[in-house]
């Protein structure tokens, strides 16, 4: 398989990689584990690690976890209209689990989907939205205040873009999986980011 990296990807406007990370001590959890692996059919591998998660619920089968390798300053960047976005590159996803399956009682089928995933890809400034859906079995209760949970083979689709966003992937596929711990604050903050950048994006037809 081919992984990308960074320097592979900066001619291509879409960049998939592990960043370094600085500031830590802002939004969200340090801690325990978070990360994504993203692979398409052409053999294209990218690897990223989330220092930055925290997960809110609903109710015991309802929650929503995000995770991030942005900085403090970049995930404010995105409500500074003055900042340089060319400056900014990283990722954001979001899962949403909306089912917490039963063991023996939910279907486990290879077509079967108890989390929705939207993973936002910024380089160099430009936007890329992914969405995609799979199944989650969530380690621990949502409301008990930690959990860890995976998704594997989860397909994906650009849904929106700004316009210098170039996709290199064929038909995606991404694996995440995390733990962390549940920060409503932190939560809300991640999950107005994700809004906002879906907003900059337009919808593909």
């Amino acid at each position: 398989m081919k992984r990308a990296s960074f320097q592979a990807l900066v001619t291509t406007s879409a960049v998939f990689c592990s960043l370094p990370f600085a500031g830590c001590s802002g939004i969200g959890f340090v801690g325990s584990s978070g990360s994504s692996i993203t692979r398409d059919s052409s053999g294209l591998v990218f690897e990223t690690e989330y220092p930055i998660r925290a997960y809110t619920f609903d109710d015991r089968n309802t929650a929503d976890v995000f995770l991030t390798d942005l900085s403090d300053a970049e995930l404010s960047a995105f409500f500074t209209e003055s900042r340089d976005w060319s400056q900014i590159t990283g990722t954001i996803a979001r899962v949403h689990l909306f089912l917490n399956p039963k063991p023996g009682r939910t279907p486990i089928e290879p077509t079967a989907a108890s989390a929705s995933v939207r993973w936002i890809v910024i380089t160099e400034g430009e936007i890329g939205v992914y969405d995609g859906a799979g199944f989650m079995i969530p380690g621990g209760r949502v409301t008990g205040g930690s959990i860890s949970g995976s998704i594997r083979n989860a397909p994906l689709k650009l849904t929106r873009k700004t316009p210098g966003f170039a996709d290199p992937l064929v038909t995606p596929e991404i694996d995440i999986k995390f733990g962390t711990k549940v920060d409503d604050q932190s939560a809300d903050e991640l999950a107005a980011r994700v809004e906002a950048l879906a907003a900059r994006a337009e919808p593909i037809n």
